[in-house]
C-alpha cells in the first residue's frame, strides 16, 4: 500500500474492524482510511497522508437493521403457534451473536406466569437460568419497562459472544416487555444478552427495543393465525361469523404496527381503513421523539389494502423509524427507504412525506416521495402547500437523489399531513379535494388539535371512504 501512494495512486481502506481499549474494556470498532500522495511544487511525492474516519456507529447500524429487517420478513408459514412463532425469531437472532449473544423468550401462560418458550445461544439448558432470569423477568412483565441485568459472567459462567474479537463472557443482558397493540399488559418477555464488546448506548438499547417489537409481532401474528385456523375449521360455512374474525384479527395487526398510542404535546391523529375492506391497509402515521427536543413525523401509503399492504406498510414503518433516530436528514431516509423498499415484494411506488420538526424554533425540515402535499394554515387563515420537496415514490428509480426543502412555521400554525384517501373522491379532481381540507383546516384553526381532528374527521369523511385515510395533525 506505501509503495503505491508513494508511486502516486490514492488508496483507501473502508470500514476496517480495530479493537480498542476507550472505555475500560475491548472494544469492537470500524474506521476507514484514506491514503493520499503529498506532492511537492516540483512533482516529487515526499510523503503520504493517511485521513481517518470512525464508522463504527454507521456499521452497526447498517448491521442492526439488517437483523430488523430479516425479523420484520418472517412468512406468516412459519407460525404454527407462538412457542414456534418466538423460536423462529431467535432463529434470526442466532445469526446476529455479535449484538445479542444469547436469547430467551419468556410468554405467559393461561394463569399469567411466564414460561420460557424458546432459547438460543446457551451453552447449557435453559432452565438452568431459572435461579437468575425469571424474577427480572415477573417484574418486567408486571410494570411493562425494561430492566438491565448485570453481573451474569458471576452468575451465568460460561454465556459467551462470538464477533470478530472472538469469544467473551456476556456481563449484561437487557429484559424486554413483549407489548401487542390492543392489551394493557405485556404478554411476555424477551431477554437478550449484549456485546461485552460494545457501549450499551442509546443507539444498542434502541436496537434492542426494535428487536422486541418485532418478536412481539411475530407472537401477536402466530396467536392470530391460530385463531384464524381453529374458527375457520370450525365455522367454514359462516361467512359472516369468519368475516368478523378476520376484522378482528386485522384491527388487532393494525394498530401494531400503525402508529403510537402516547402523542406529544400538540400532535392528533386519526386511522380510517377503506369501506369494504377488513380495516386493514397500507396507510400510516408516525411520531418519533428525537434529541434536542425534536421530533419526526411521517405518513405514508403503500399501494393496495388488507393484510398484504399491511405487512408492507409495517415494515416501512419500522425501517423509518430506525432510519430517522439514526439520521434526522430526512431526504437521506426517503434514499434509504428506497433500497429497502426495493427488497420488499409490494413496497414499491409507496409514498411517504417525511420530516422532521422542532418546537423550539418552528423549524421545519421535509422531503416528500410522491406523496401528496403537506399543508400549513397560519392563525389568520392563510394557507400554503408543502411542494418544495417532492419527487418520485418509492423505488421507481435507483439511486435517486431527494430533494430537501426548509420551512419556518408560525407560531400557532398548524401543520397537516395525509394521505391521498382522504382528499381523492370518484369523478372529482385532487385539488377540489385539497381545497376542501384546506377550507376545513382554516375554518377549525383555533380549535385544540384533538377537536380540530374530529372535526375534520367529520367534515371530509362524511361519504365512506373508497380508500384508507390516514392523517396527522401538529400545533406548532
Amino acid at each position: 500500500m506505501v509503495d503505491e501512494v508513494m508511486a502516486g495512486r490514492a488508496t483507501y481502506s473502508e470500514d476496517l474492524p480495530l479493537v480498542m481499549t476507550r472505555y475500560g474494556f475491548v472494544e469492537e470498532t470500524y474506521f476507514s482510511f484514506s491514503f493520499s500522495p503529498v506532492v511537492e511544487p516540483g512533482g516529487r511525492i515526499a510523503g503520504l497522508l493517511d485521513t481517518v474516519v470512525e464508522t463504527t456507529q454507521r456499521v452497526l447500524a447498517a448491521r442492526r437493521m439488517g437483523v430488523l429487517q430479516r425479523l420484520g420478513s418472517l412468512p406468516r408459514s412459519v407460525h404454527g403457534n407462538a412457542a414456534e412463532a418466538a423460536a423462529a425469531a431467535l432463529d434470526v437472532l442466532a445469526g446476529a451473536r455479535t449484538d445479542c449473544p444469547f436469547g430467551l423468550v419468556y410468554l405467559l401462560d393461561e394463569h399469567r406466569v411466564p414460561r420460557m418458550v424458546a432459547t438460543h445461544g446457551l451453552p447449557f439448558d435453559g432452565e438452568a437460568a431459572g435461579g437468575v432470569v425469571p424474577g427480572p423477568v415477573a417484574r418486567v412483565v408486571a410494570t411493562g419497562r425494561p430492566e438491565l441485568l448485570d453481573g451474569l459472567d458471576g452468575l451465568l459462567p460460561g454465556l459467551s459472544t462470538v464477533g470478530g474479537i472472538g469469544e467473551s463472557d456476556v456481563r449484561t443482558a437487557m429484559a424486554l416487555p413483549l407489548v401487542v397493540a390492543g392489551r394493557s399488559t405485556p404478554v411476555g418477555a424477551l431477554v437478550l444478552g449484549t456485546s461485552p464488546h460494545l457501549r450499551l448506548d442509546d443507539e444498542y438499547r434502541t436496537f434492542l427495543s426494535l428487536t422486541a417489537g418485532q418478536v412481539a409481532a411475530a407472537v401477536a401474528d402466530a396467536r392470530a393465525v391460530e385463531v384464524e385456523r381453529r374458527r375457520a375449521d370450525e365455522q367454514s360455512a359462516v361467512d359472516r361469523a369468519r368475516a368478523a374474525f378476520f376484522t378482528e384479527v386485522a384491527v388487532t395487526l393494525q394498530r401494531a404496527v400503525l402508529g403510537p398510542t402516547a402523542l406529544p404535546d400538540g400532535f392528533a391523529v386519526h386511522y380510517e381503513p377503506a369501506s369494504g375492506t377488513l380495516e386493514v391497509g397500507g396507510d400510516w402515521y408516525d411520531v418519533i421523539d428525537l434529541p434536542e427536543g425534536r421530533y419526526g413525523v411521517v405518513v405514508g401509503d403503500v399501494v393496495g389494502t388488507g393484510l398484504s399492504a399491511a405487512a408492507v406498510m409495517g415494515q416501512l414503518r419500522s425501517a423509518g423509524r430506525a432510519l430517522l433516530l439514526e439520521s434526522r436528514s430526512p431526504a437521506h431516509v426517503l434514499e434509504a427507504l428506497d433500497r429497502f423498499a426495493a427488497l420488499i415484494p409490494g413496497a414499491s411506488v409507496s409514498t411517504v412525506f417525511c420530516a422532521v420538526v422542532d418546537p423550539a424554533t418552528g423549524e421545519l425540515r421535509y422531503s416528500s416521495a410522491g406523496h401528496v402535499p403537506g399543508i400549513v394554515v397560519d392563525v389568520d387563515g392563510g394557507a400554503r402547500f408543502l411542494e418544495e420537496a417532492g419527487s418520485l415514490p418509492l423505488a421507481v428509480v435507483p439511486d435517486l437523489e431527494r430533494p430537501e426543502a426548509d420551512v419556518v412555521l408560525p407560531p400557532g400554525s398548524t401543520l397537516f399531513l395525509y394521505t391521498d384517501g382522504l382528499v381523492e373522491r370518484r369523478g372529482e379532481a385532487l385539488d377540489e379535494g385539497m381545497a376542501r381540507a384546506v377550507e376545513a383546516l382554516a375554518a377549525g384553526r383555533a380549535l385544540p388539535p384533538e377537536d380540530l381532528a374530529e372535526e375534520l374527521r367529520q367534515k371530509l369523511l362524511v361519504d365512506a371512504p373508497d380508500d384508507d385515510v390516514a392523517f396527522l395533525l401538529y400545533r406548532c
